[in-house]
């Protein structure tokens, strides 16, 4: 709980910046190793509901974002797969042409159909207890800060798919 607020104050600290003119080239960013926080990070939560996270794909990939932004989309998604999905998770990487896709999936019944159309909206929620209904829209804004764009490929079983740029390594 600690590391989400420490990582929420982190995002609020780079919108705050991004606003006042403080941007600057975008960075590179190495998925492995945010992918590897965020595991350590969401670990203990999958355990505790007899869950597990599944990294697979593409290895070495840099994609162009701020580390705080691509941590709070991806810890975004794994949060809602475990508050509303089921079974293993999936996050698979890969290259297509210039950009980087990140795609989180799971084994549970998915978006509802009348929900699809809406899910990236502030305030739409599932109804869960303490949802507030901003994580989606909040991870869609900053992957489109970052040049990029979070979309829900596939609604049931639901699959979201993050597209940044690739990064060279110079």
């Amino acid at each position: 709980a600690i590391a989400q607020v420490e990582r929420l104050t982190r995002v609020v600290d780079d919108l705050l910046g991004r606003t006042r003119g403080a941007g600057g080239p975008t960075p590179a960013v190495s998925l492995d190793s945010t992918i590897a926080a965020l595991q350590r990070e969401w670990q203990p939560a999958f355990e505790q509901a007899r869950r597990s996270v599944r990294v697979h794909g593409e290895r070495g990939l840099l994609v162009r974002s701020t580390p705080v932004a691509l941590s709070q989309i991806l810890s975004t998604l794994l949060e809602n797969s475990l508050a509303h999905g089921r079974g293993t998770v999936d996050v698979h990487a890969r290259r297509s042409g210039p950009s980087v896709i990140i795609e989180v999936s799971d084994e549970g019944d998915g978006v509802p159909a009348a929900m699809a159309a809406h899910i990236f909206e502030r305030s739409v929620s599932s109804g869960t207890s303490g949802s507030t209904g901003l994580g989606l829209a909040l991870a869609r804004d900053l992957a489109e800060a970052n040049g990029g764009r979070l979309d829900l490929v596939q609604a049931q079983p639901a699959r979201f798919a993050l597209f940044l740029s690739e990064a060279s390594d110079d």
